[in-house]
């Protein structure tokens, strides 16, 4: 199986007020390059895939229609830019893959040709862009760019890829650079083309400013939920998070995933599809059970409601309890929408049954949706029916509390998965890029797809 360990530039990633946790290391190090040079260290010593840095731009403020919840429980705030981190992770490193979220919403597609071709370059070949379309209102408050409606953000991206693929793969050839001294020719300007491309939201002559780096394009992720998000996976996503509630409701996800990329003339097995789960493991059922404990004692309620609301684009707590969700959803984040059908799809969810779910504490149990709670024996066996009846190539792993959670992992979990044959024990020499981590030594760049019309897709 794959597996990455997903992260954020802020205290305590996920789980608001586990920043209390007593052991917890994030609540400073988030801010410390030594902080993060320890875990990209302990991560590849466990042979991970990837540590993955998911970011937003803007802040949490529709929850009372301010920022100052999202302030009090840190829902990513404050947070630093995990762009900065790489470079220092990859320099202490080897073999780690590392993942970083980027948006198509508020960066022009040129500057993220350049950002990602200097990130491949250095880290030998090891990088991942997480496309994001961005959904905070605040962001466009504070100058970023205008706020597009969901599905409009899905089309400016799928030309936004286009772009930045065509300055990767098109405007240079892989001999341009010929450094012959005796000529005085660095690079052959013959070797170096304008991509010229004119469409409806870009504009962009080149030709690109870097010249090709070891995988050209990064390892493609993506984690759209929504039809139109799917769609767009299918298109151009190489890794595909799923947050899938159960392994028996997530197969038919994701075989719908795989016959989309059929559908757009793609191999169904050239995409990985890795679930998101929150992981707590423990080494005996006694102390499980003292970390569910811990769980329902650190638990913020208004600091999961600040980060639901900015979610759902939607303010909880302006409308009565007995509200249908359906008739106020916004147009944020479609991802939790889809989850609550998922998670009950014969129930009318109402305001005050949303409001519950996310502000209230609960205790975790072995089989509850999305999360991987018990002994190592336990959690393993539940990783195996994830792979077995879903269909999944992997997990993208959200550890809790943070520091205990990555330690549970990287000395706990990670050595029964070997034991079991589910987990590689070292890495392969031949995979030398993050792309050939995923899909064999030598893993070409898959082509890239025609556009589609926004009415077709």
């Amino acid at each position: 199986m794959h597996l990455n360990l997903f992260t954020q530039c802020s205290p305590s990633p996920q789980f608001k007020g586990f920043w209390r946790h007593p052991a917890d290391r994030s609540a400073t190090g988030y801010r410390d390059l030594g902080y993060w040079v320890d875990l990209g260290r302990k991560l590849e010593a466990a042979c991970l895939d990837a540590l993955f840095f998911a970011d937003v731009h803007g802040v949490y403020d529709v929850y009372q229609g301010s920022w100052r919840a999202a302030v009090r429980h840190a829902v990513q705030i404050p947070s630093i830019d995990p762009l900065l981190v790489l470079p220092a992770v990859a320099a202490t490193t080897s073999h780690l893959g590392l993942a970083v979220t980027y948006s198509t919403t508020y960066h022009a597609p040129y500057e993220c040709a350049r950002v990602f071709s200097s990130l491949d370059h250095l880290t030998g070949g090891r990088v991942a862009w997480n496309i994001v379309t961005s959904y905070l209102r605040s962001a466009s408050a504070n100058g970023l760019g205008a706020h597009l409606d969901h599905d409009e953000r899905y089309d400016r991206a799928d030309e936004y890829v286009e772009v930045a693929r065509r300055l990767w793969e098109e405007s240079w050839d892989d001999g341009a650079v010929v450094r012959d001294a005796e000529a005085n020719v660095f690079t052959d300007p013959d070797r170096v083309r304008q991509i010229d491309h004119r469409g409806p939201w870009f504009d962009v002559r080149g030709p690109h400013q870097c010249e090709p780096s070891p995988q050209r394009t990064p390892v493609l992720y993506q984690a759209g939920a929504s039809g139109r998000g799917l769609t767009f996976a299918a298109r151009h996503a190489e890794v595909v998070f799923l947050t899938m509630a159960e392994p028996t409701d997530g197969a038919p996800q994701v075989a719908k995933l795989r016959s989309l990329v059929a559908a757009h003339g793609r191999d169904p097995r050239s995409v990985k599809a890795l679930q998101g789960s929150m992981v707590m493991v423990a080494p005996t059922r006694e102390e499980a059970r003292r970390r569910a404990e811990e769980y329902v004692a650190l638990w913020s309620g208004e600091g999961q409601l600040a980060k639901w609301c900015g979610w759902m684009d939607v303010d909880l707590g302006a409308y009565p309890d007995e509200t249908p969700v359906g008739e106020i959803a916004g147009q944020g984040s479609h991802s939790f929408l889809g989850f609550l059908r998922r998670l009950g799809p014969e129930r009318a969810w109402t305001v005050g049954d949303v409001r519950y779910l996310v502000a209230t504490a609960r205790r975790p149990r072995t089989n509850a949706p999305v999360t991987l709670f018990g002994t190592v024996e336990q959690v393993a066996d539940r990783m195996e029916q994830w792979m077995e009846v879903a269909d999944v190539d992997g997990f993208n792993l959200i550890p809790c509390p943070t520091t205990q959670g990555i330690a549970d992992i990287c000395d706990l979990l990670v050595p029964e998965l070997q034991r079991r044959g589910l987990f590689r024990t070292a890495y392969d020499p031949a995979e030398r890029t993050l792309r050939e981590r995923y899909f064999g030594a030598g893993a070409p760049v898959p082509p890239r797809v025609p556009a589609l019309e926004p009415a077709s897709a």
